[in-house]
C-alpha cells in the first residue's frame, strides 16, 4: 500500500531556468511511510531507465519492492553508499556493505532488511530491454563485492546524476546522458549477472547433489556415478562441481554415511541392534567397511563408540 507523504530532495539550486523536464513520481518507501520521517529519496527517468537516491533508517522488508515500488518485470541495480543491507531468499542470502552492490533478477520475492542508517543508488531497467536479452535468470539475485570496480565507479556517476539540477539539463544534454547511462548500466548489468549466475547455477547443482546424497546414503548402490547420473551430467562434470570444495563427492557420501552410523551406535534405542544391521542402515556394504570409517572419524571402533556412549549418556 502506498501512502502518500512529502518527499524531501537532496540538494535545491537557484537559477536560471529552461524547461523542467518531467521528473518520475516520488515512489513510496515501505508500506508505513509515514513512520518513517527519516527516509528521502530522489527519482529521475532517463528513458527507459529509473535512477533512484534513498536515504533510510533501520527497515525489514519481505520484498525489495516495499523499498521502492517496481513498475513490472524490471531488473534492479543497488549500489550500497554508506551502511549494511541484508538480502534474503528462500535459497539464498547476502549480506552488502558500504560499495557493495546487487543486481535483483526479475520479480524474484527477494527481502530487504538494515539495522541501522542506509545510502543506496538503484537503477531501475525494464526486464525486456534489448541489450538485457542474454542476461542469465536462474539466480533471484547476484552480488559484486567493493573491489569491482566497475559497480562502484557506475554507483558514483548515478548520485552525481541525480544530484544535478534537472532544471539546468537541456533535453539535448538529458538526451546524451541518457545515451551514455544506457550502455553503462547494459555493460555493468551484463557482467554482473553473468558471472553471478554462473556461479549461482554452479552452487544449485552441487545443492542438488548434496540432498540426493542426504536422501539416498542408505542405498548401497550410491555412489559418485549414481548422483551424477541423477543430475544429468558426465563424472567429470559432477566433479567440477566440488573442484573448490574441501571434500570430493565420495568422501561426502562416506561422511554422510559415517554420520549416521555412530549417531545410531550412541543412540540406546540400537543398544541391542547389530553392528551388521546398523552397517546395512547406514549404507555401508559390510561391517569392515562401517568399522573403518568410524575408527577413521572417532579414533574408536563401532563397539568401542557404542559402549562408550552407554556408560557415557553426554557424549
Amino acid at each position: 500500500m502506498t501512502v502518500a507523504t512529502t518527499h524531501r530532495t537532496l540538494h535545491r539550486h537557484r537559477g536560471v531556468g529552461h524547461p523542467r523536464p518531467v521528473l518520475v513520481p516520488e515512489r513510496a518507501i515501505g508500506a508505513d511511510r509515514q513512520a518513517d520521517r527519516s527516509s528521502r529519496s530522489r527519482t529521475a527517468r532517463f528513458g527507459e531507465i529509473v535512477v533512484s537516491y534513498l536515504e533510510h533508517g533501520e527497515v525489514n522488508y519481505t520484498s525489495d519492492d516495499e523499498l521502492l515500488e517496481r513498475d513490472g518485470d524490471v531488473l534492479r541495480l543497488m549500489v550500497i553508499l554508506e551502511g549494511d543491507v541484508q538480502l534474503r531468499h528462500e535459497d539464498a542470502g547476502a549480506s552488502l556493505a558500504r560499495r557493495d552492490s546487487a543486481l535483483i533478477l526479475g520479480t524474484a520475492s527477494v527481502a530487504y532488511a538494515s539495522d541501522a542508517p542506509v545510502r543506496v543508488v538503484m537503477c531501475d531497467v525494464p526486464a525486456d530491454h534489448g541489450g538485457l536479452a542474454a542476461v542469465p535468470r536462474s539466480a533471484p539475485f547476484v552480488v559484486g563485492r567493493a573491489d569491482a570496480a566497475v559497480p562502484c565507479a557506475l554507483g558514483a556517476f548515478l548520485v552525481d546524476l541525480i544530484r544535478q539540477d534537472h532544471q539546468r539539463i537541456t533535453p539535448a544534454a538529458r538526451a546524451q546522458v541518457g545515451d551514455v547511462l544506457r550502455t553503462l548500466v547494459t555493460s555493468t548489468i551484463m557482467a554482473l549477472a553473468v558471472a553471478g549466475c554462473s556461479g549461482w547455477d554452479l552452487r544449485r547443482q552441487r545443492l542438488a547433489a548434496l540432498r540426493h546424497i542426504a536422501s539416498r546414503y542408505a542405498d548401497p548402490e550410491l555412489s559418485s556415478a549414481s548422483v551424477a547420473e541423477h543430475l544429468g551430467l558426465s563424472r567429470r562434470s559432477l566433479q567440477r562441481l566440488f573442484e573448490d570444495e574441501d571434500r570430493t563427492v565420495a568422501q561426502r557420501i562416506q561422511e554422510v554415511r559415517t554420520q549416521h552410523a555412530m549417531a545410531r551406535l550412541k543412540d540406546r534405542r540400537f543398544a541391542n541392534v547389530s553392528l551388521g544391521e546398523i552397517a546395512t542402515l547406514a549404507g555401508f556394504g559390510s561391517t569392515v567397511a562401517m568399522r573403518r570409517a568410524v575408527q577413521d572419524a572417532s579414533g574408536l571402533t563401532p563397539t568401542d563408540l557404542r559402549r562408550k556412549a552407554m556408560t557415557n549418556p553426554d557424549l
